[in-house]
């Protein structure tokens, strides 16, 4: 046992504190690890090691003088910036669930749900697909390296008490949703676009063969085209869901800068 450790745990209290919270919030809010399919053990496990990490590295010295009123607001302060610190990942994965939604939707799956063990939710079966090949591609590049190395930058940037909720921070997290919703409709552009003209065609066959069932022809032909497209626009994913993942070196430090007073 590391008696040194527990003494220096036990002489600052407070920052120890601040730190488990801070690293609490983010995990608990972050995708692969906050998901409801993580046992909750291993979770505690996580947090508990990280915190001990960083406070041997750190070494923060919050303020001498605490009272509840001050232990509260840093409590707080230290939740609020993990959980805004949490929204430059999730916003990347809720661009592929939305993209990957509106792509099931056009194939002809937005009945098809399945149970989703780490949002804890129904997705459909084109979101759960793709959700997977985002994270594969989130490990296997490091990006929870960048997202852990972003989060002892917090630390350093953004001590204890040095919260502070300005427009800037409300202005970037906008922008960080507008972009959002462009990747989500970036992701399914290639489905949208490609069934768009199968449906042309298919209604111009109808007008030309009247005796032809529209509706049991185009299930199979959306349902082909769309698996089709989805098989060939594979590398471009990957391709855009990197190029978001190495931008994190960027979103994150810049949610962090905002947040300074």
């Amino acid at each position: 046992m590391n008696i040194p450790l527990i003494e220096s745990i036990l002489q600052n209290q407070a920052a120890f504190l601040f730190i488990l919270v801070r690293v609490a919030a983010f995990l608990a809010a972050v995708p692969l690890i906050g998901g409801a399919g993580v046992p909750t053990m291993i979770k505690v496990m996580i947090v508990l090691s990280m915190t001990l990490m960083l406070f041997q590295v750190l070494e923060l010295k919050p303020e001498k003088s605490l009272n509840l009123v001050t232990l509260t607001t840093g409590v707080l302060g230290e939740v609020l910036i993990g959980l805004i610190l949490s929204l430059g990942v999730n916003f990347l994965f809720a661009a592929v669930e939305i993209g990957s939604e509106i792509a099931g939707m056009q194939m002809g799956f937005g009945s098809a749900n399945l149970f989703d063990p780490i949002s804890n939710r129904q997705a459909s079966l084109i979101a759960r697909l793709e959700g997977l090949v985002a994270m594969l591609v989130f490990l296997s590049i490091n990006g929870h390296f960048i997202v852990f190395e972003n989060l002892t930058l917090s630390f350093e940037l953004l001590p204890s008490f040095g919260f502070y909720p300005s427009g800037l921070s409300i202005e970037y997290l906008m922008h960080l949703v507008s972009k959002m919703f462009l990747l989500g409709l970036k992701i399914a552009a290639p489905v949208i676009v490609t069934l768009l003209l199968a449906n042309v065609i298919i209604g111009i066959f109808s007008r030309v063969i009247p005796q032809l069932n529209v509706l049991l022809f185009s299930f199979p032909v959306t349902i082909m085209l769309g698996l089709l497209i989805l098989g060939l626009s594979l590398p471009v994913f990957v391709s855009m869901i990197t190029n978001e993942i190495t931008g994190l070196r960027t979103v994150l430090p810049g949610l962090i800068i905002r947040m300074q007073p």
